[in-house]
């Protein structure tokens, strides 16, 4: 314990002191900034890119069931395909959809889009979350609701009449506006409708068949393992999640986040070989010191254990740093809203930030390694210094 503590207070002493050996003690201030600004910068990008990331997957699920079991191009015996696949105990909710492409039309404007009937108290409380003028409670009466964009397209808002334009052969139907909803995705909200399904079925689908069966589940991340199990239970239907719909989307973001990560993890290797600079140049500065203490009787392995203290100090201080700064440039940008964005754009008026407690663990773990690594050669370069020569420098 004793030898611990002594191994300890000479690489603090090593360190050096701000008005006694102020070029060793600056250039280990250097060091420990630079791994401050690497970790905060780290926190930064990736507290960033998860809170995007994360955000467009709420909306995307949001605006989608979980998993689809789609008709090709009816599903004739839904009702026995929901008694099926009931007993699967990660299943939520079960809701039914049918989709086609309509015109929408106003007194001034007419658009393209999606209108979609639904049926199913997991669809409807899906809705809930992103209604935002109307009441979803009425959608079993005669209308649409409109996806918020394209209200805007239209310039109606609740209460006014549309007309919308589908089925085959086309007719059209006139049908008030009970309600505007926003996912938050532009290509969704500006495009979309949502009626009963069987006033959908009457109306575009002249009574035919079931399309599709949306299905909730408990864990948005097992949805391909469900999907597996349901597959099992029903071979003739095709079933696809939203991560398979949307993978390509998702699967660029993790490039992009990793791309981002590679780039500024650069910061921490330069900050490491600062440390590696500033250990050898107090190496070289203390040679005569490393020689009397060898004399006294320390160790070649103890010699090298104060200079990788040493360095694990720089490190330790370094990552304190950059955790409590990037901490609290995250908790003023979350509690503030200093940066706006463009609603219009991004669908949020503020930036998302998101970071577990798993990449902090990460970036605590990289620090620390990077470190070590850092000073293992100086470390080597003092252990192998001999008494004789190291005190001619006396």
């Amino acid at each position: 314990m004793r030898i611990n503590r002594c191994l300890f207070f000479l690489a603090k002493r090593f360190l050096g002191r701000r008005h006694q050996e102020s070029f060793i003690w600056f250039t280990g201030f250097i060091s420990v900034i630079g791994i401050a600004l690497g970790v905060a910068s780290l926190m930064l990008v990736l507290g960033v890119m998860n809170g995007f990331s994360n955000d467009l997957r709420r909306k995307i699920v949001g605006a989608n069931p979980h998993i689809v079991i789609e008709g090709d191009p009816y599903i004739y015996d839904y009702e026995k395909i929901t008694e099926k696949i009931s007993s699967i105990p990660e299943i939520t909710g079960i809701s039914y959809f049918a989709q086609t492409q309509v015109l929408y039309k106003s007194p001034d404007y007419m658009i393209g889009g999606y209108l979609r009937g639904i049926e199913g108290n997991s669809e409807i409380l899906n809705l809930k979350q992103f209604i935002k003028q109307g009441d979803i409670n009425n959608i079993n009466s005669e209308g649409v609701i409109l996806g918020s964009e394209l209200a805007k397209e239209l310039g109606v808002s609740v209460g006014d009449v549309i007309s919308v334009i589908g089925g085959l052969p086309p007719e059209e139907l006139s049908l008030p506006v009970i309600g505007i909803i926003e996912y938050g995705i532009y290509n969704i909200d500006v495009s979309s409708g949502i009626i009963n399904l069987k006033n959908f079925q009457d109306k575009f689908f002249s009574g035919r068949h079931l399309a599709n069966i949306g299905i909730t589940v408990n864990n948005i991340y097992h949805s391909e393992d469900i999907a597996k199990k349901i597959k099992e239970i029903i071979k003739d239907e095709k079933v696809s999640t939203w991560m398979r719909k949307n993978k390509i989307l998702f699967a660029a973001l993790a490039l992009e986040k990793k791309a981002m990560l590679l780039i500024l993890s650069i910061i921490i290797i330069v900050a490491s070989f600062n440390i590696t600079s500033s250990l050898m140049m107090t190496v070289y500065r203390k040679i005569k010191e490393i020689g009397v203490l060898k004399t006294l009787g320390m160790t070649t392995f103890q010699i090298r254990a104060v200079f990788l203290i040493e360095g694990f100090l720089i490190g330790i201080r370094g990552l304190i740093y950059g955790l409590c700064l990037g901490g609290v440039i995250i908790w003023a940008l979350k509690r503030y809203n200093i940066i706006r964005l463009p609603e219009f754009i991004y669908s949020i008026s503020y930036l998302p930030l998101e970071l577990s407690g798993k990449e902090i663990f990460l970036i605590c773990a990289t620090v620390f390694i990077m470190t070590i690594i850092a000073s293992v050669f100086p470390a080597y370069r003092a252990g192998k210094l001999k008494p004789a020569t190291a005190l001619r420098y006396e």
